[in-house]
């Protein structure tokens, strides 16, 4: 009994910090208007709508986009179009493209299991960080 009770008020571990953190985010994000929920928790607000094709697993993607933190710390983006193939991008960007039309412009919260997880992502981006991204899918090719 005494172990347990030492372990229940000892500190809480910074990953159990960032999973809470994370778990509150996500919950705020999902509680905002116009938020919907695809697969694997992945949050998506249309800006602009498209009407184009929407990407294959395998397919390429002319998109242009900005990558924030949830503290709103801008960590990535492309002034210019860049293209991608869907399997070289975070698992989060492919869940959320393949449902999006070409044209469309999309804000997408993905949870770090959809993101880069218990690694992080080099001094960026720490363990269990979700991330906010602006996508504009310019174009679609196989």
């Amino acid at each position: 009994l005494a172990e347990h009770d030492a372990q229940a008020n000892a500190p809480v571990s910074n990953t159990e910090q960032a999973l809470q953190a994370e778990t509150r985010f996500m919950a705020g994000e999902r509680a905002k208007a116009g938020v919907r929920e695809i697969a694997e928790g992945v949050l998506v607000t249309e800006l602009a709508p498209g009407t184009g094709a929407k990407p294959s697993a395998n397919g390429r993607v002319q998109v242009r986009y900005a990558g924030r933190l949830p503290d709103g710390t801008l960590f990535d983006q492309s002034t210019q179009p860049q293209w991608f193939r869907l399997g070289s991008v975070i698992e989060g960007w492919r869940t959320a493209l393949q449902q999006m039309p070409a044209g469309a412009k999309w804000r997408v919260v993905i949870g770090s299991a959809q993101a880069y997880g218990a690694q992080g992502a080099g001094d960026v981006i720490a363990p269990y960080t979700p991330l906010v991204f602006e996508i504009e899918l310019l174009a679609v090719a196989d």
